[in-house]
């Protein structure tokens, strides 16, 4: 799988998180500052993401979709050496 592939995957699942965040806060249900329930419609790869705040998911998803943006464009990851 390319770094393409596993952004846009890590992307909707952080999406994916925040809206169970958001339709949780609205049922008026009690938080807690663990909140990891096993729900069958998770990908396993990104449980973490239950693990984090509405704030921090807001953010995480804000970097992914920039990421998302320079790989498509074609910017090099600063990672790598120029040659």
């Amino acid at each position: 799988m390319n770094d393409d592939e596993l952004l846009r995957r890590e992307l909707r699942g952080a999406r994916e998180e925040l809206v169970r965040k958001h339709a949780r806060q609205s049922d008026d249900l009690p938080a807690s500052t663990s909140q990891l329930p096993l729900m069958p419609e998770r990908d396993d790869a990104f449980l973490r993401l239950a693990l984090m705040s509405v704030e921090d998911l807001e953010t995480h998803i804000a970097r992914l979709e920039r990421d998302l943006t320079d790989l498509e464009d074609g910017i090099d990851r600063p990672d790598v050496e120029l040659e």
